[in-house]
């Protein structure tokens, strides 16, 4: 149910997710849905979103010892080759929509809440004017993959000019040319990652 509720979410938008077409999909029985997540979306968001952010904060882990802005700016050297996921994109919709739905809003919030700690290392009421900024930056460069002219090729080059006037740490630009360079031998960089 969870790769069929990112597939909607991500490709169609929050209003294209409902029940029966999450079924129809799932080729399940609205019973089925019901009996795994009685509350329907306000179960079933929420516990995706909970799957999602611990698949994300394992992959931080086993990066080793971070600091909160070397996290971050990692996150945004990464998003050069590999764009907002299919899973990145149904979060944003589900928040987009919580916005307007109090009930999913109550719901999700301590989820979203724990992500910030969990896969980004910041504190709660963090205020650190770095940390403010490149979480905006991340959550800038995200929502742009719902723009109508979006292109990887185009958020490479717009996060590449940008990052040149950012104090990036020389342990986070050594550790991605790494990650490129395993790529490279892996087969599997990306035509973003030599632009």
């Amino acid at each position: 149910m969870f790769d069929a509720t990112e597939t909607i979410l991500s490709r169609e938008g929050y209003a294209a997710w409902n029940e029966e077409y999450l079924c129809k999909l799932c080729d399940c029985s609205r019973g089925a849905l019901r009996y795994q997540f009685p509350n329907g979306r306000y179960d079933l968001l929420p516990a995706f979103i909970e799957a999602v952010i611990a698949q994300d904060t394992k992959m931080v882990e086993s990066l080793g010892a971070l600091t909160p802005v070397e996290r971050m700016y990692l996150f945004l050297m990464s998003m050069r080759f590999r764009p907002p996921s299919p899973a990145t994109r149904a979060i944003l919709e589900i928040s987009m929509a919580a916005r307007g739905d109090a009930q999913l809003h109550s719901r999700i919030e301590p989820v979203m809440d724990s992500a910030n700690a969990r896969v980004l290392g910041m504190g709660a009421g963090e205020n650190d004017p770095e940390m403010l900024a490149l979480r905006c930056l991340l959550q800038g460069a995200s929502m742009y993959s719902f723009h109508k002219d979006y292109t990887p090729e185009g958020l490479n080059k717009l996060l590449g000019w940008i990052l040149k006037f950012l104090p990036v740490p020389p342990e986070i630009i050594a550790r991605v040319e790494e990650m490129i360079h395993a790529r490279h031998v892996a087969g599997t960089t990306d035509s973003v990652l030599t632009k």
